[in-house]
């Protein structure tokens, strides 16, 4: 009778062996996805961030060119003689395009953990269909960025405009 209640108890402990590995081995694989999922959601979050502060580029652009369009058509007919030096201040040599956050003195983007954001103007210019009659102006904003893992996070943004041209005189023939 002893040796039955010996082999009972070698063999509860044993199995007491085996559920404690087994649940070892499903909370280091729970943490190990925790803590890849956190990584994760954190570059997916940045990205959203970036790409909203991108399309805010993109739309001051658009508000430059409403107020000063004939500014802007005129750096293009420079920029297609020869000289575009004048559309490049216009557009992406302006400085109100161009963001670098060192400090985290702009509130907008100093949620991004205390790294530089940079954010430019790529490209603005107005491109032309003479088959359709068609001119579209197209915007390009990129914004870049390190999270806290060090891994570089970069978003383009790019808007296209259909410009429609027409005479604001009221007693003009439609």
């Amino acid at each position: 009778m002893k040796k039955s209640s010996n082999i009972k108890k070698g063999s509860a402990v044993a199995l007491c062996l085996v559920f404690a590995t087994v649940l070892l081995m499903m909370g280091l694989s729970f943490s190990k996805m925790t803590s890849t999922s956190k990584k994760q959601t954190v570059q997916i979050d940045e990205r959203i961030k970036l790409e909203y502060l991108a399309h805010g580029i993109t739309e001051l652009a658009l508000l430059k060119f409403q107020l000063y369009p004939a500014d802007f058509y005129a750096c293009m007919d420079a920029a297609n003689l020869g000289e575009p030096k004048h559309l490049v201040s216009f557009t992406t040599g302006s400085p109100e395009f161009q963001f670098t956050d060192k400090n985290s003195e702009n509130k907008s983007v100093s949620s991004f953990n205390s790294t530089a954001v940079n954010l430019q103007l790529a490209s603005m210019t107005i491109l032309t269909n003479d088959k359709w009659n068609n001119e579209v102006l197209y915007i390009e904003a990129i914004a870049n960025y390190n999270d806290q893992y060090n891994k570089n996070i970069d978003k383009k943004v790019t808007r296209l405009v259909d410009l429609n041209r027409r005479s604001l005189n009221p007693y003009a023939k439609k």
